[in-house]
């Protein structure tokens, strides 16, 4: 870097204090040009260290929304928020209370509520109980009826829950009359009356033996055509008629295998039948 006299314009070797051709004291103004360059330096370096926070910040951001679930930076899913009511039947009600923290509590309608884990939501499935357990949701009636299912055979919890948003009521929907004869000698549990438009998806099937042991197939469209295997049927187009019927097979083993169907818009039961297999 050249320096030069401010006064007469000519140029000074570095650390000069006095010019060679004027003979004015020129230490001043050398010594502002060099500490000009530290300055501009130090800037530039909060510049680049406050660069790498805001980049790691929003890192992490991607990160968690990658992962997803309930997190600071999102909180609760505002559609379960809140208090939901589960009728048990003969006035009986469980509350069911979502907290905006993720956290659930049950009890009593009306009484105290007690901590039974967490809950959060992981695409079509609602989590609950410290993700002990996933069941596929439905939200209805403007969303105050939440319907929950587990496809599949479960010991520990209920296979369907209908949940009625508190305070809102949700839409009063009847239980169908549904009427079913068991027969030993066929392995077969049949529909001999039924009300009309009910459909099979909204039935649930579920029995006290271990079902992985026991086959079993329902036969819709009046008997006539067989859904797959230990399945539900889940099609929103298919109706429960007469004829139609539940096939049970145990392979080599013999014994009573109990089977309940339950309705779950109103979460109620239907009837239970036993057969011989």
């Amino acid at each position: 870097m050249s320096y030069y006299c401010p006064h007469c314009g000519v140029e000074l070797i570095k650390g000069t204090k006095f010019c060679s051709a004027c003979g004015k004291k020129v230490e001043q103004q050398q010594t502002s040009a060099e500490i000009s360059q530290p300055r501009k330096s130090k800037k530039k370096l909060i510049i680049g260290i406050l660069a790498i926070i805001i980049a790691v910040v929003i890192v992490i951001i991607i990160i968690l929304f990658l992962l997803g679930g309930t997190s600071s930076f999102g909180g609760a899913d505002s559609r379960f928020v809140g208090e939901w009511e589960q009728d048990l039947g003969l006035g009986g009600k469980l509350l069911w209370k979502f907290n905006s923290d993720s956290t659930l509590a049950t009890g009593s309608s009306g009484g105290a509520m007690y901590n039974v884990g967490t809950w959060n939501v992981k695409g079509s499935q609602l989590c609950l109980y410290n993700n002990a357990v996933c069941y596929t949701y439905e939200l209805s009636s403007n969303g105050n009826t939440l319907t929950l299912n587990i496809f599949g055979d479960s010991f520990s919890y209920p296979m369907n829950v209908v949940l009625t948003k508190k305070g809102q009521g949700g839409t009063k929907t009847q239980t169908p009359n549904v009427a079913c004869t068991a027969d030993s000698t066929t392995n077969r549990i049949t529909v001999v009356t039924v009300d009309s438009n009910i459909k099979w998806k909204d039935i649930v099937l579920s029995n006290d033996t271990f079902i992985q042991s026991v086959n079993w197939t329902i036969y819709y469209n009046g008997g006539t055509t067989a859904n797959a295997i230990n399945t539900q049927i889940t099609s929103t187009n298919i109706d429960v008629l007469a004829g139609d019927y539940i096939l049970l097979n145990w392979g080599t083993k013999t014994g009573n295998v109990k089977i309940t169907l339950r309705y779950t818009p109103t979460n109620s039961l239907l009837g239970t039948w036993t057969v011989n297999v």
